[in-house]
């Protein structure tokens, strides 16, 4: 299973707990993935999340600073996140899914027969008691 999303107006400390339950990696799909904010580098990401992190550039939006979607090689990037063996959260910084790069990726998994859900909150919902 896929899911896509983006970090804008999310909290970082959501995402552990996001992951554990997805059964699911975080794959970063940002061409570049850097950040003004630390903890949405590739680096804090990869600190926090341990093995349940990867950057996968292909899929990034190599013309992103100049308001284009560019995607780097599709192809391969989509070979890459079919041959994990872990459901996959696809990350990105935008916030609306169909002003983004993760559209295009999205809808060519699902073009191949994928399933793929947009995450537009973090929060997991766990059913009540009572």
């Amino acid at each position: 299973m896929f899911y896509t999303t983006g970090y804008t107006d999310k909290n970082v400390k959501d995402l552990p707990n996001l992951l554990e339950n997805l059964d699911a990696v975080l794959v970063d799909i940002r061409f570049s993935p850097n950040s003004r904010q630390i903890v949405w580098t590739k680096n804090y990401l990869s600190l926090l999340l341990k093995k349940r992190y990867s950057h996968i550039p292909q899929l990034g939006n190599r013309a992103f600073k100049e308001g284009k979607i560019q995607i780097q090689n599709l192809e391969l990037g989509i070979r890459l996140i079919t041959s994990l063996e872990y459901n996959a959260v696809l990350l990105c910084a935008c916030k609306k899914l169909n002003e983004c790069h993760r559209f295009v990726v999205r809808t060519e998994l699902q073009k191949r027969g994928f399933e793929v859900e947009e995450l537009e909150s973090w929060q997991i919902n766990l059913p009540t008691l009572f």
